[in-house]
């Protein structure tokens, strides 16, 4: 594994793929790009089964592009195996689940990704892994499902599904949050389970009394026309939500023909289900008990009920932490848990703890660890793993008593992970190969179990980067890394491209996979980059994130500045007349920050970004941002004049830098309103500006979205950026590879 090749000097390897032929990465390289998705390990360590996205391509005058994620598996013990596809074909597999005897796969799939139809509703299937045949679904829920728990007899599963609050049995313990009105205060159906009998007869009339009248509203807007918000978060990815899905818990037993029974009929969603090891008692996450609405809810609790769904009551429930990810010790005489203060979400970080089933006490582990707990696993040896965001990657780590050891090496990320027997398998990020899946012994020792990228990778020049650390004037340590240009020769000057994260709670570095694509693209064009993690990021502990409170404009911009000049200063490929900037979400809003006070780029990109605070609260569904970063509401003196200060968009008239704005059409993340009235203002200003819209998509265009779209995304911004590079920029690497 070359993870110290992160460390060395770029232009040793430079020199090593010219001479070898390599060629840039290119873009359709994207196309070619496999990743895995989630890994599950036999209990004796003997196997692990695993799923892989692809994006298969559907030839034709114009090719069409679909994602897929099938299963995989592979045998442990046997250094020689290969893997073995178990699923196949237009569909995604995720969610897996091994049964604790080992013999059956459990996972949610969705069939038919391809193309423009609407999917079909997940389901729960079952894969026998030790005789022959298709899976089969044991599901067939009308709200479809997900998030299979297997029972420790391997004879039964626990399964969520997502059913609106309007078809649940019974009346919310919270107000409706609409005026003077009341839950269903207006006649429903009543389900039939007789398929014959006559639909019953509602009195649904414009012309009615009060109550037809209501009856007759409502039947509109059962059909959305219109549709009615009465709720806070009436926003979804790419949709609007006016009515909550509450996630219940459903029993799925298979020696009873998989009956489905629902376990949980109340108000609030259910998750993160476990049983515990005889089986006898179930724990989940939930909201606290009360009658505040689940819109209004900003702390989770943990629960417990009997195997029959019976007796729910609260295990952890303080109004000063938020509780997540209860796991049985394998003595069954405690419970891990995940944790994080209230006072202050955006910036708390993830405490791991245990919690002694007997006597109610809590024992806060890992103390002095300064970062995020995430993914939870108890070891076969006792031990307890978990992934934790550092430095520019995800750390897988081990806490065997009061010692903490990092399993991954600084500089990757691990992507997912579980353990069997002493027998870690985890999916590891880096520059030299975005994404494989490793196995790590019980001695620590390591070997790679896939080849699912280092195949097309071998005939290609991946530029590594270079790692840097400054110290801010106010003693803030930023970390950095610098990627020169695909085959840079000395005596030349190029291009440099300072692209910066989102969040602004995200980490970039050489462990993060969504940038691994475009970052190699540039460098392919001729263009350096500059990356860097200011203030804000997470991975840096708790004082670091908060770096940003009520400044998220001055200060990281200053910060990732700094990191530029300081790369100009240092690296004799910089042409300080040729610098471009970019960024995504947070970092189009930095973007547009930056060139609304500074004129040094020659042009800049800003994408699926915030300009004006007080719009991003109405529009976006991450609306909580402006209370958690600014302290405050649009409406309130002080936080109003602190909002209009920290928008970009109050600097509007300042741009003067060209800049293309990128948007999705359905982006409710962030809004596309704001994305508007950006380009409209300066359009009226005459000054030099594009807007590029993307139809149906939301705000993982370039992480998620359809991979045609991807592709001219990622296309766009270069073709704007070659616009302002001078005549004399070197030829595209990408056409040496064409």
């Amino acid at each position: 594994m070359r993870v110290l090749a992160l460390l060395c000097a770029p232009l040793l390897v430079f020199a090593a793929s010219e001479g070898s032929g390599k060629q840039p990465v290119t873009t359709t390289d994207l196309l070619k790009i496999k990743q895995v998705t989630g890994v599950e390990v036999a209990d004796d360590g003997s196997f692990a089964a695993y799923g892989v996205q692809s994006i298969h391509t559907e030839p034709g005058p114009e090719p069409t592009y679909s994602y897929r994620t099938n299963l995989w598996y592979i045998d442990l013990n046997d250094a020689s195996a290969k893997p073995v596809q178990l699923t196949f074909g237009d569909r995604n597999d995720s969610q897996l689940a091994l049964s604790p005897d080992g013999k059956t796969l459990a996972f949610v799939r969705v069939e038919g990704t391809r193309g423009g139809a609407q999917p079909a509703r997940p389901q729960v299937f079952l894969l026998h892994l030790r005789m022959p045949g298709e899976a089969q679904a044991i599901t067939k829920l009308e709200n479809g499902a997900g998030q299979p728990v297997w029972r420790p007899d391997s004879k039964a599963l626990l399964v969520s599904s997502q059913i609106a609050i309007s078809k649940l049995d019974g009346k919310p313990p919270f107000d409706m949050d609409r005026p003077k009105r009341d839950w269903f205060d207006y006649d429903r159906a009543k389900p039939n389970s007789d398929k014959d009998a006559k639909p019953e007869k509602i009195d649904a009339r414009p012309d009615g009394d009060r109550r037809a009248i209501r009856n007759w509203l409502e039947k509109n807007a059962a059909k959305n026309n219109p549709t009615e918000i009465t709720r806070m978060n009436f926003l979804g990815e790419q949709a609007l939500a006016p009515e909550m899905r509450i996630a219940e818990v459903f029993l799925v037993e298979l020696d009873k023909n998989n009956k489905a029974t629902q376990l949980t009929k109340d108000f609030y969603s259910h998750g993160d289900v476990h049983y515990s090891n005889d089986a006898s008692k179930i724990v989940y996450v939930s909201a606290p008990p009360g009658t505040q609405h689940p819109d209004r809810g900003r702390r989770a609790a943990i629960w417990i009920m009997n195997a029959d769904g019976s007796d729910a009551k609260t295990l952890l429930n303080d109004a000063a932490w938020s509780y997540n990810s209860p796991r049985y010790t394998a003595d069954g005489k405690s419970m891990l848990f995940s944790a994080q203060q209230t006072d202050e979400p955006g910036f708390r970080q993830a405490k791991l703890g245990k919690y002694n089933l007997s006597n109610g006490q809590i024992t806060w582990l890992a103390k002095d660890w300064d970062s995020g707990v995430q993914r939870i696993h108890e070891g076969a040896d006792g031990s307890v793993l978990f992934g934790s965001p550092w430095h520019g990657g995800e750390l897988l780590q081990r806490l065997d008593g009061s010692k903490l050891t990092a399993i991954s090496k600084h500089g990757t990320g691990v992507g997912v992970f579980d353990e069997g027997g002493g027998k870690i398998v985890m999916s590891v990020i880096s520059v030299p190969n975005p994404n494989e899946l490793y196995l790590v012994n019980k001695d620590g020792s390591m070997r790679q179990l896939t080849e699912l990228n280092s195949g097309w990778l071998a005939n290609k020049a991946i530029v590594l980067p270079e790692e840097h650390w400054i110290t801010r004037p106010d003693g803030i340590k930023e970390q950095y890394w610098v990627m020169n240009p695909s085959g840079a020769q000395a005596g030349k000057k190029y291009p440099w491209v300072l692209d910066m994260h989102g969040g602004p709670t995200a980490m970039w570095g050489p462990g993060e996979f969504s940038m691994w694509h475009e970052f190699q693209l540039f460098c392919a064009w001729g263009y350096g980059v500059v990356y860097a993690n200011p203030r804000g990021s997470g991975g840096y502990g708790y004082a670091h994130q908060r770096g940003n409170y009520k400044n998220w404009g001055d200060a990281p911009a200053k910060d990732v500045l700094a990191a530029l000049d300081e790369t100009a200063k240092s690296n004799a490929y910089v042409d300080k007349d040729r610098l471009f900037l970019t960024g995504g979400s947070y970092a189009g809003y930095l973007t547009a920050w930056i060139v609304g006070h500074d004129d040094r780029f020659k042009a800049a990109v800003a994408v699926r970004g915030v300009y004006d605070l007080t719009t991003f609260f109405g529009e976006a569904n991450a609306f909580r941002l402006v209370e958690n970063s600014f302290g405050g509401f649009p409406w309130e003196p002080e936080a109003k004049k602190l909002l209009e200060h920290e928008s970009p968009y109050t600097y509007v008239a300042k741009i003067n830098t060209p800049l293309l704005i990128i948007h999705g059409s359905e982006d409710f993340r962030t809004g596309y309103v704001q994305s508007e009235t950006l380009y409209r203002s300066l359009k009226q200003m005459n000054k030099p500006v594009e807007y590029i819209r993307y139809p149906g998509v939301g705000h993982e265009l370039s992480r998620s979205g359809p991979p045609a779209m991807r592709m001219d995304h990622a296309l766009r911004i270069v073709e704007f950026f070659e616009r302002y590079a001078s005549n004399d920029h070197p030829a595209p690497m990408e056409s040496k590879a064409n």
